[in-house]
């Protein structure tokens, strides 16, 4: 008896643990290392921070259950139980069933579900990305220099002692860095930039 109720409270502690760590912080880095890029004058060139893993459900087609329309499109995450996870949907509930592996719409029941073309994916969600963030911007080309403003946001709000600007010259390299972030330049104009990010922020 003292065995199984040792083993019963070992159950207990990794359950908790396992609902403790789901959600819980991770670093992100976007685009991915080594990912090749393009982005116009004023978009983020790298962004790195903070946030929350959880789910996002892809659907590939758009699809009709339960008589209802599902567009393609990225869901985010909603919520779940033992038996499903919720998505965020305009309208009727989304659902992933854990255990059939079907997408229902308003309701669970069999006649409700259908077998569809998606994947599950684990991505940081934007309900936590206003945490920390580090962004460099891209600011354009005068003749082979370019121009990248370097940003700090905390909660949302940028950190003004945190901002600069630096311009790099292209003909001495392709290579541009700012405060451990590396940056390989692949082409850049007056309207937008290819590159390819090597590593992230310190």
């Amino acid at each position: 008896m003292i065995y199984l109720k040792n083993y019963s409270i070992l159950i207990a502690v990794l359950l908790l643990s396992a609902c403790a760590s789901k959600g819980s912080p991770a670093s992100f880095t976007f685009p991915n290392i080594g990912e090749v890029t393009t982005k116009n004058v004023g978009e983020e060139l790298l962004k790195q921070g903070t946030g929350r893993l959880e789910p996002v459900l892809i659907v590939f087609n758009d699809e009709i259950i339960n008589n209802l329309p599902l567009l393609k499109g990225v869901y985010e995450y909603d919520g779940e139980n033992s038996r499903r996870i919720q998505f965020d949907r305009d309208g009727p509930n989304l659902y992933f069933m854990k255990e059939s592996k079907k997408i229902c719409i308003d309701g669970d029941s069999e006649n409700k579900c259908a077998s569809i073309k998606f994947s599950l994916e684990k991505r940081i969600s934007k309900k936590s990305e206003n945490s920390f963030q580090q962004t460099l911007l891209y600011n354009g080309k005068i003749k082979n220099r370019i121009s990248i403003g370097y940003r700090e946001f905390s909660n949302s709000l940028a950190r003004p002692a945190f901002s600069n600007e630096v311009a790099y010259d292209l003909s001495a390299s392709s290579l541009i860095g700012y405060k451990g972030a590396r940056i390989e330049v692949i082409n850049a104009t007056n309207t937008e930039i290819t590159y390819r990010i090597l590593s992230g922020f310190n």
